[in-house]
């Protein structure tokens, strides 16, 4: 069995970008773990971040859409940028020990994030299917709380203007110690309270309080149906 085939053979069960890692020959696999920082544009993962990155999100845009099909854009647009935000690609690269692994002046998120986008753009180069079916597992949509990435309060705000009328929101309390507030928001139209929502922050707060106020005005989004992701590689 070839060189190729054995790794291949080890690893089709796996799921993980550091197992991308292994089907990388030199020396694309330590340009992929290299930091502009510290190497020659060159030599370093800069142009396979901007590979990985046009790879990775593609794809998660794929299985977004065939994922909600009830959603437009806008909500799509939100699932997908959560999906691929730079903190959870930090948070795999780290899970998976990454940071090991990274030639770097400096170890961050950023850093961590950009070469996980990296080394996907290499792997791309070695084995397409391969690296489609590990973003597949590890980028799941169906894992994402959609009712968390709502923009109620734009919601809100749309719903009301078809009458004439618009929200208005003001901080009624704040509580909790310096390092983890708690604040309770109210939203009001025409003067009168309609509802109140609670947060971590004020940002969060309002959006709950509008939350809060499309239940009682007795409007509510399409819930999302079961359905299953077949997205073709």
């Amino acid at each position: 069995m070839s060189w190729w085939l054995s790794r291949r053979c080890r690893i089709e069960n796996e799921v993980s970008i550091k197992d991308l890692i292994t089907i990388l020959p030199e020396p694309l696999r330590q340009r992929s773990l290299t930091h502009p920082s510290v190497a020659d544009p060159y030599d370093s993962n800069g142009r396979l971040e901007f590979l990985g990155d046009s790879v990775l999100n593609s794809r998660v845009a794929e299985l977004v859409f065939h994922g909600y099909p009830e959603l437009l854009e806008g909500d799509l647009t939100r699932i997908r940028a959560h999906l691929v935000r730079k903190s959870f690609l930090a948070a795999v690269g780290r899970t998976e020990g990454l940071e090991d692994m990274i030639e770097s002046s400096v170890i961050n998120d950023s850093v961590i994030a950009d070469t996980v986008e990296g080394i996907i753009g290499a792997a791309y180069l070695i084995d397409r299917d391969l690296v489609v079916h590990t973003i597949d597992e590890i980028f799941n949509p169906s894992e994402v709380d959609t009712d968390e990435l709502r923009d109620w309060k734009t919601l809100l705000q749309e719903t009301l203007q078809a009458d004439g009328l618009r929200p208005t929101y003001r901080v009624i309390s704040k509580h909790g110690p310096a390092h983890r507030p708690s604040f309770t928001s109210e939203v009001s139209v025409e003067g009168r309270e309609v509802a109140t929502g609670e947060g971590s922050s004020i940002k969060e707060s309002e959006q709950a309080a509008a939350r809060a106020a499309l239940e009682i005005l007795g409007i509510r989004p399409v819930l999302r149906s079961t359905v299953e992701v077949h997205v073709s590689a």
